[in-house]
């Protein structure tokens, strides 16, 4: 089962904890030996094809996009956008490794002023139920602090009922108006957004 048509893909159900007011994003580089989170690196351009074509083969119904399309994108598609999300505020993704083992990813992207999306999370069978997707959260959570992003939004299909449990879990709280909310309802998705805690200075 996918965490996401949207935002994410399969991870384990962490234990039910308090909900924060404030969400306090750990490091990037956050290491959960033998566990590491990594922003993408050009060089990374195939990890990033064969995570994502992955992705689309085991939970086609989670995502935006067909196999059958990513499956043909040329080459250069795929370094030009590992490139582009290799450095910089605008957009970033994120490789969970464990060891030498590319084990899952997420995407996020800066929507000015202040809000940094959540899109395409998915781990695979072997990082499952290890705190991967905590972690993977984690990475975008802490980019887009870095640049002031004041929270984190997300859409999720409304009957994946494992991956709502897990963004409430994480501390993550349901947009039921706004047009955030109504841009997922043509999808049959539900909004949610993780607030930030705001950074002093």
């Amino acid at each position: 089962m996918a965490y996401s048509a949207i935002a994410s893909g399969r991870t384990g159900c962490p234990r039910k904890r308090a909900h924060p007011r404030w969400y306090a994003a750990r490091p990037v580089s956050t290491s959960l030996a033998p566990l590491q989170i990594r922003r993408i690196t050009p060089a990374d351009w195939h990890v990033l094809r064969e995570l994502r074509l992955a992705s689309l083969a085991d939970a086609p119904e989670a995502f935006g996009q067909r196999y059958e399309e990513a499956g043909v994108t040329d080459e250069r598609d795929w370094q030009a956008t590992a490139r582009a999300s290799a450095s910089g505020d605008r957009r970033a993704w994120f490789i969970a490794w464990q060891t030498d083992a590319a084990v899952g990813l997420v995407q996020g992207r800066r929507r000015p002023p202040s809000d940094c999306l959540l899109f395409s999370m998915w781990v695979g069978p072997q990082g499952r139920r290890q705190g991967t997707g905590r972690a993977l959260v984690d990475a975008v959570a802490g980019w887009g602090g870095s640049w002031g992003a004041t929270r984190v939004v997300l859409w999720v299909i409304g009957d994946n009922h494992a991956a709502i449990r897990f963004y409430e879990a994480i501390g993550f709280r349901h947009l039921p108006t706004g047009p955030d909310a109504e841009s997922g309802r043509l999808y049959g998705a539900l909004a949610m957004e993780l607030p930030l805690l705001p950074t002093s200075g």
